[in-house]
């Protein structure tokens, strides 16, 4: 496949900037000169950024720029591409009213530090129509009312100065092609991660697969415009122009569940975290070490297929882990050793592991952040599981589980689930399956790529 060059990249890149900072030009006049705050918002919530800096933060999110970010596969794939939830995004304002008669959810009542007042960020998952032109790509001449979310991930880091919503056209089941009005980074916009463009538009329905009138799509393919969506990859850069995914179900027939489990040494530099002006501030530092210190010897990166909450709307917890996973390793004898706790030293073949806890969520506990309903946490595609131990005992991992609601474990939802305190009559998205994720070694080729 040819690579596009490194001029026409920069040409794009130009391009996409230089419209933003004429966008911003524009809208100066009239500001007196005060830094007004504007909210800027995705799947992962909202985030203050000054207006005038507005501009400075769509070029970070749209530059093409990767730092250290991973790859999956060898070649570039589709790893999922399925109906996340409908109707939610792109609201006239959020207030309880608004967001129940959108069929989202609202969670009344949380349990939350004293003095502590929720934003809405913590009631509720739906996303106001307001801002959203500040951190996606939007088709021409649309508006994004009461839209569908649908997460696409690749294998491949994305170079997010060759999106547009028109690459990405979708076949329902009913054999109706749509396009997204909206395609964007957020809120997968750090550096170092980037696998993961989420689209917003009508798709579907909340029915599901079998059921008389479930709409849904059934096939994304990445098709040609003057953009060519690229990808990065470990021997250059490729077009995902002719990729393609298929898909059986919505977010409404199956949760959201792991489509890749990376294990790599932690790195002290912590290269591309972060990297967008004014992004993140609420949630970040959230890295292995920003939480657990020089304790933090391994990071097992878990990529999802939607964004992780315990019911929707909360936020997950670095305290977490045995609520949700477990994972796998070879032992001694060459049985299975389950390490299912964390804070226990596990002994497996090569040595001895224990498990911190979760990371690349929201911030350390301490200097006003509470492990509690309150908590913010970045909601992205992205869960690391960081360890400490031994690096031949890291070596015999092999598998992360999550036993789901069936194995007795909690189960995890994608934004369309319904909260603490669901709305009777409301049809929400499902809890996350069972799933058995076969662990990747990263720990000789780190599989990262920078551009």
């Amino acid at each position: 496949m040819s690579t596009p060059s490194t001029t026409r990249r920069e040409a794009r890149r130009d391009a996409l900037a230089g419209g933003a900072r004429g966008w911003a030009g524009r809208h100066r006049r009239g500001l007196a000169g005060g830094l007004l705050a504007v909210l800027v918002v995705g799947v992962a919530g909202a985030v203050l950024v000054p207006r005038l800096l507005r501009h400075e933060a769509y070029d970070d999110l749209y530059n093409g720029k990767l730092t250290a970010a991973d790859y999956w596969t060898t070649d570039p794939q589709i790893l999922s591409a399925g109906l996340g939830f409908v109707g939610t995004v792109g609201l006239p304002q959020l207030d309880q009213q608004t967001v129940k008669a959108a069929g989202g959810a609202w969670a009344s009542t949380l349990n939350c530090v004293a003095g502590v007042t929720p934003t809405d960020r913590q009631r509720t998952s739906s996303v106001p129509s307001s801002g959203l032109d500040t951190a996606y790509v939007m088709a021409p001449g649309t508006t994004v009312d009461h839209a569908d979310g649908l997460p696409i991930v690749f294998s491949w880091p994305v170079l997010t100065d060759t999106i547009d919503p028109a690459e990405f056209k979708f076949t329902l089941n009913t054999g109706q092609v749509v396009y997204p009005q909206a395609a964007g980074i957020v809120p997968n916009w750090e550096l170092n991660e980037r696998n993961t463009i989420v689209v917003f538009g009508h798709f579907g329905n909340r029915m599901a697969y079998g059921e008389q009138g479930a709409e849904y799509p059934i096939r994304l393919d990445i098709v040609a415009t003057d953009k060519t969506l690229t990808l990065a990859g470990p021997d250059g850069d490729r077009p995902a122009v002719g990729l393609f995914a298929t898909s059986d179900h919505s977010g409404y027939g199956k949760g959201p569940t792991l489509v890749g489990a990376k294990l790599n040494r932690v790195d002290p530099l912590n290269a591309g975290e972060n990297g967008v002006l004014g992004l993140g501030s609420a949630d970040l530092p959230n890295d292995e070490t920003a939480v657990y210190g020089s304790a933090a010897k391994f990071r097992l990166r878990m990529l999802t297929t939607g964004g992780f909450s315990p019911d929707g709307v909360r936020g997950l917890l670095p305290t977490d882990y045995a609520n949700y996973f477990r994972l796998r390793a070879r032992g001694v004898d060459g049985s299975i050793v389950v390490l299912n706790k964390a804070g226990v030293d596990y002994h497996v073949k090569g040595g001895t592991l224990r498990i911190l806890g979760l990371s690349d969520l929201g911030r350390k506990a301490g200097d006003g952040v509470s492990y509690d309903d309150c908590y913010a946490e970045d909601r992205d595609n992205y869960v690391d599981l960081v360890l400490s131990g031994d690096d031949a005992a890291a070596r015999n991992l092999t598998a992360v589980e999550m036993p789901g609601i069936p194995g007795g474990y909690r189960g995890l939802y994608n934004p369309g689930g319904p909260g603490p305190n669901p709305f009777p009559g409301v049809r929400y998205t499902l809890a996350s399956p069972p799933v058995v994720q076969t662990i990747t070694q990263a720990l000789d080729n780190p599989m990262r790529v920078t551009r």
